[in-house]
């Protein structure tokens, strides 16, 4: 150790410059355990960020029609909700989100029907059979899979009781 003042060498357990007479700090001890960085969002977090109304709804009413909420998100079932709590906002809410999404999944359907009609020729023993080549079978499925992980997303926020858009296709409003 040095004294901060005059420079003179100090031992470790001396309290006192024995120069100048100046108070010796201590000097601060390392902390043990780093600081944390800040949590960074990671990309769900940063896709999943979308504007939530809850407060705008009455608890009675999300806690009544959580069901319906669920079936939003169950394709064709979505017209449960939309006819049979139609006075319910939060239920509502949701089959709006569920229209959206039905919509988005026949568009699947009809994309995923005409890529199918591709065929190609293969041979297996010399016999030649027509089948769709299977990048295309692979691209269908990898395009279908952001309406399950949407769905899923849907039905876990009915769950917990949020009206909170969905990512991506939460803006699209189809019915007012």
């Amino acid at each position: 150790m040095f004294c901060s003042k005059c420079g003179t060498q100090l031992e470790d357990t001396t309290k006192f410059c024995s120069s100048c007479g100046k108070g010796v700090e201590e000097p601060a001890k390392a902390d043990p355990t780093p600081p944390s960085p800040e949590e960074k969002p990671n990309l769900f977090q940063k896709i999943n960020d979308t504007p939530e109304s809850t407060a705008e709804y009455d608890p009675t009413d999300i806690a009544q029609n959580k069901g319906m909420a669920v079936l939003s998100y169950l394709g064709i079932l979505v017209l449960i909700p939309w006819f049979a709590a139609e006075k319910s906002k939060f239920a509502r809410f949701h089959a709006k989100q569920g229209i959206t999404l039905l919509l988005l999944d026949i568009a699947y359907g009809i994309v995923s029907f005409l890529l199918r009609l591709i065929k190609t020729t293969h041979y297996i023993w010399g016999v030649p059979y027509r089948a769709t080549p299977g990048i295309i079978v692979f691209l269908i499925w990898l395009i279908g899979i952001p309406l399950i992980v949407l769905s899923i997303i849907g039905i876990v926020n009915a769950v917990q009781g949020k009206a909170k858009e969905l990512p991506i296709i939460g803006k699209l409003k189809f019915i007012k």
